[in-house]
C-alpha cells in the first residue's frame, strides 16, 4: 500500500470490505458499486492522485488537503463535501484539540482525508473486517457521523464532573491552583464549541442534502446525530456559564479575604496609632519631660499604654466594628 494510502476498501454490500492493492485505485470516478479510499493528508502524493481523476473538483481537492478547516457540507462537483471534526483521543493528547475528518462522498465512491489518526474511522474499519460494517457509501457517512458525535458524551461528561468537583472545592476553600484549573477547563469548552456549533449546522445540512442517495433509516440517523449535537452545544453553553459564575465566585472571595486582612489591619493601626504617638512624643530628648527624674516613670507609662489600649479595643467592640 501506498504511504498516501491509508485504506483502499471496496465494500460488499454485506457488511464487509476487501482490501485493495495500489494498483486498484481507481482511475475513473467510478459509477458503480461502493469504494471508499482514505489517504493521508499530509503528503502531496494523494493530492496528485485525487487530482488526476476526472470529475473531482480542484475545489474538492484542496479542501480535502487543507491545512485548516471548519466544520460544513457543501456540494461540490457530482457529490458532497463533508467536513466534520472529532474529539481527540490519540494517546497523550487533550480532547479539546479536535481532529478533522474531509469526506467527498459521491453514490458510489468516498474520499476523505486526515492530517492525524481519528478513532471513529478505525472502528468503522474494524467492523469492516468483522462483516458488521456499512454497506454502502451513504451507510459509511450516517456511521461516521454518528460515531464521531458519540465520542463526544464522554468529553463532556467529563468536563460537566470536574467542574461539578471544582465548584465544591472552591466552595469550601480558596487553595493554589483552582484558578488555573478554572481557566484550563474553560479553555477546553471554548476549544469545543468552536467546532461543534458549525459541525450542528453542517450535520443539519448533511440530513437535508442526502434525500437522493441516503435510506430513510440512515437519515434518522444523520438527524440523531445532528440532536445529539444541539444538545452537546447547549450543554457546553451551560458548562462556559458555569465557568463565568465560578470565576465571578473565585474574584469574590479573593476580594473577601483581601478585605478582611484589611479590615484587620486598619483596626491595629487604629489601636496603635495613639501608642505610637505618645511612644514618639516621650521618645524626643529635650528638657522639661515629665518622669526623667522618677525610676518608676518608664513603667508608670507603659502601664498607661497597656490601659490606652485595652480602652481602644473594648470601644471599638463595644462599637461593633468588629
Amino acid at each position: 500500500m501506498s504511504a498516501f494510502v491509508v485504506y483502499n476498501l471496496e465494500l460488499d454490500g454485506q457488511g464487509g470490505a476487501t482490501t485493495l492493492s495500489d494498483s486498484d485505485l481507481p482511475e475513473t470516478l467510478p459509477e458503480h458499486g461502493n469504494r471508499w479510499v482514505h489517504l493521508d493528508g499530509l503528503g502531496d502524493d494523494g493530492r496528485e492522485w485525487l487530482s488526476s481523476l476526472d470529475d473531482v473538483p480542484d475545489t474538492v481537492v484542496e479542501a480535502l488537503f487543507a491545512e485548516e478547516t471548519r466544520p460544513r457540507t457543501i456540494r461540490m462537483g457530482k457529490g458532497l463535501l463533508l467536513i466534520l471534526r472529532g474529539v481527540n483521543l490519540n494517546p497523550e493528547s487533550n480532547p479539546s484539540d479536535m481532529v478533522s475528518l474531509r469526506l467527498w462522498v459521491t453514490p458510489h465512491f468516498i474520499v476523505s482525508s486526515r492530517r492525524r489518526k481519528l478513532l471513529s474511522v478505525q472502528d468503522v474499519v474494524r467492523d469492516l473486517s468483522n462483516n458488521e460494517g456499512p454497506i454502502n457509501t451513504a451507510d459509511i457517512v450516517s456511521t461516521l457521523t454518528e460515531t464521531l458525535t458519540g465520542r463526544m458524551a464522554t468529553v463532556i461528561t467529563s468536563l460537566e464532573d470536574e467542574l461539578a468537583d471544582l465548584e465544591e472545592s472552591i466552595g469550601e476553600q480558596i487553595e493554589v491552583g483552582q484558578r488555573d484549573s478554572l481557566v484550563k477547563r474553560r479553555l477546553e469548552i471554548i476549544r469545543l464549541r468552536r467546532f461543534l456549533v458549525p459541525q450542528k449546522e453542517a450535520i443539519n445540512k448533511l440530513s437535508q442534502e442526502s434525500y437522493a442517495w441516503m435510506t430513510t433509516e440512515q437519515i434518522a440517523q444523520v438527524q440523531e446525530a445532528a440532536n445529539d449535537i444541539t444538545r452537546y452545544v447547549e450543554g457546553l453553553e451551560s458548562l462556559r456559564e458555569r465557568c463565568l459564575l465560578m470565576q465571578e465566585e473565585f474574584a469574590n472571595l479573593q476580594a473577601e479575604k483581601m478585605n478582611a486582612r484589611m479590615y484587620v489591619l486598619s483596626i491595629l493601626s487604629g489601636i496603635f496609632m495613639p501608642l505610637g504617638f505618645l511612644t514618639g512624643l516621650f521618645g524626643i530628648n529635650i528638657g522639661g519631660m515629665p518622669g526623667t527624674e522618677s525610676g518608676a516613670a518608664f513603667w508608670l507609662f507603659c502601664a498607661a499604654l497597656v490601659v490606652l489600649g485595652g480602652g481602644q479595643f473594648l470601644l471599638m467592640r463595644r462599637s461593633r466594628w468588629f
